[in-house]
């Protein structure tokens, strides 16, 4: 008899509120939905692109995506996602394509719930 174990990865998400705070402050209730919209559609292309870059093992390429997408998840306040995505970096930089496929899809499962949360927050605020 064998048996199967599923795996469940279960990490807090985090995210810096005060951050989000402050960007609906300094830029107003519309800008700022209309900035976390554009950012969260841009995350989506950088992902796609990392995507991309990752399956063709373009190392270059993703340590540079791989940074936009933290740069700009630091900028809204998706610690988390920042944080993943500084892993993905650092696994491309190592050349292991273990450690790339590892993170990729630690780096996606933050992702999803990131932008779940992200949209959330724009759907109560609109």
């Amino acid at each position: 008899m064998s048996s199967v174990v599923v795996m469940r990865q279960k990490e807090p998400l985090k995210l810096d509120s005060e951050r989000l705070a402050d960007m609906f402050v300094e830029l107003g209730e519309a800008r700022a939905t209309d900035l976390i919209a554009l950012s969260l559609s841009r995350l989506e292309q950088l992902m796609a692109a990392l995507e991309l870059a990752g399956g063709q093992m373009r190392r270059g390429d993703c340590i540079d995506l791989a940074g936009q997408v933290a740069a700009l998840a630091d900028a809204l306040g998706m610690t988390s996602l920042g944080q993943a995505a500084r892993g993905m970096a650092r696994a491309a930089a190592s050349g292991d394509p273990v450690a790339l496929a590892a993170t990729w899809a630690r780096l996606v499962r933050v992702a999803r719930r990131s932008h779940r949360i992200a949209a959330e927050l724009q759907h109560r605020s609109g």
